[in-house]
């Protein structure tokens, strides 16, 4: 197998020179969302392997990327996720909604603020989660914005409202500003949650028109049909041979549990009251029983093997998992795409406990086993603007500025795979 090490870095992928508004342009920078890939590399990938009309699905569609750039594209994308949180989102930026109508409904909403009284038993009544995470002030000021929100008829509209106030959630709690993953901070200087939320709504608004010129320009108001559905990868619902390209990035093993990121917004929905129950069901996930070990990657084997002799099981476990999870996966990602057509890979590796998790080199590996033939491998270098590099030396995410830190995320590579003609 080829050393991906060896592999120079493709300068014209990398994209250095974009600014950070311009890989948030449109809606793709309506919600926070962990380790998504910038549009400007979906736009590549639909130029090079798609044609208008063509279906372009995204197995782990997070924030909907691959479908709002296959939609200003006319292409009828279809993203799938089994997090209902990532599912709101993508909706919200799906459609864009006429400018003029929509700066009515944020008045409406707006002015109902200032016309609801605060409740001052809700916080007695809140799950005991979000009592550790909200002080009794903001969370009963949260939760009038909420219920007016709720009262919005036009689905749209609300979807919108609704991932706006998910994504200032966490600047309103004690969550630690500058970590992503759970981290309380309990001197945290909490700004006045009608405040952020209208500074982001305005931010929303100005990015949804320039959105709707953008479909407005193209003419794609009507000429793509993009969907986004709540799903599992590992059990695509679609036909096979069905699909003509797809592009995703399956979330990185070690990093991010999605539940425990996005635990404000399932929390304050009502979209579950227990996050353990609902980590069950994502991929990789270390709260299920591992099975026999029988992933088709030697390397995969490996790196569990790594994990054992440092005397972290659960982290084996959760690596074995994954592994077995991923070529579920791409075993259905093959059945559904179409003969001769690609699937496109947007993967990073990573260390852990000074354990690489090579997740390219396995990812090689399983797709081969399944049927896929690896046709080219592509070596982009990674801004620091949009990731960060580090880990202390426990294996946390950290800052540069830590004595003992040292770099991970370097690379993304995207791999390019086809599936046989028959």
């Amino acid at each position: 197998m080829l050393d991906i090490d060896s592999i120079e870095p493709n300068q014209k992928w990398a994209f250095t020179d974009l600014r950070r508004g311009q890989t948030l342009y449109a809606s793709h920078g309506y919600h926070k969302y962990p380790a998504k890939f910038i549009p400007q590399i979906v736009q590549k990938l639909l130029h090079s392997y798609s044609s208008k009309g063509d279906r372009v699905l995204d197995p782990f569609g997070g924030c909907g990327t691959t479908l709002v750039e296959s939609r200003l594209r006319g292409r009828n994308g279809l993203s799938i996720d089994v997090n209902r949180v990532a599912i709101l989102i993508t909706k919200a930026k799906l459609y864009a909604l006429e400018p003029e109508k929509l700066q009515n409904y944020n008045e409406k909403l707006l002015s109902a603020f200032g016309r609801k009284s605060v409740c001052l038993d809700q916080y007695a009544r809140a799950h005991p989660r979000l009592q550790y995470w909200f002080r009794a002030e903001e969370y009963n000021k949260l939760q009038v914005m909420y219920r007016c929100i709720l009262q919005e008829k036009h689905a749209r509209i609300k979807n919108f409202h609704l991932c706006c106030f998910s994504n200032i959630l966490k600047n309103c709690s004690i969550w630690y500003a500058k970590s992503i993953k759970p981290m309380r901070d309990e001197d945290k200087d909490i700004e006045e949650p009608v405040k952020v939320f209208s500074r982001h709504l305005k931010y929303m608004t100005r990015m949804n028109e320039q959105y709707w010129k953008l479909l407005l320009k193209k003419n794609k108001h009507v000429l793509s049909e993009c969907k986004v559905i709540k799903g599992d990868a590992r059990n695509l619902r679609f036909e096979n041979g069905s699909i003509d390209l797809i592009i995703t990035s399956p979330p990185y093993v070690t990093s991010y549990e999605y539940a425990d990121l996005h635990q404000l917004s399932m929390l304050w929905f009502g979209y579950t009251d227990d996050l353990y129950k609902v980590k069950k069901s994502f991929v990789g996930t270390s709260t299920r029983m591992r099975v026999k070990n029988n992933v088709s990657s030697e390397i995969a084997k490996g790196t569990i093997e790594a994990f054992k002799r440092k005397q972290r099981r659960s982290l084996a476990k959760s690596v074995s998992n994954y592994y077995q999870d991923l070529e579920k996966c791409y075993k259905e990602m093959y059945r559904v795409l179409k003969p001769g057509k690609k699937l496109c890979l947007i993967l990073g590796d990573t260390e852990f406990l000074g354990i690489k998790v090579p997740n390219t080199e396995v990812s090689m590996q399983l797709l081969e086993s399944v049927g896929f033939k690896v046709k080219r491998i592509i070596k982009r270098q990674l801004s620091s603007k949009y990731f960060t590099h580090f880990r202390d030396k426990n294996g946390r995410f950290t800052d540069a500025a830590h004595s003992d830190k040292h770099m991970v995320y370097q690379y993304e590579y995207v791999l390019i795979a086809e599936k046989a003609q028959k």
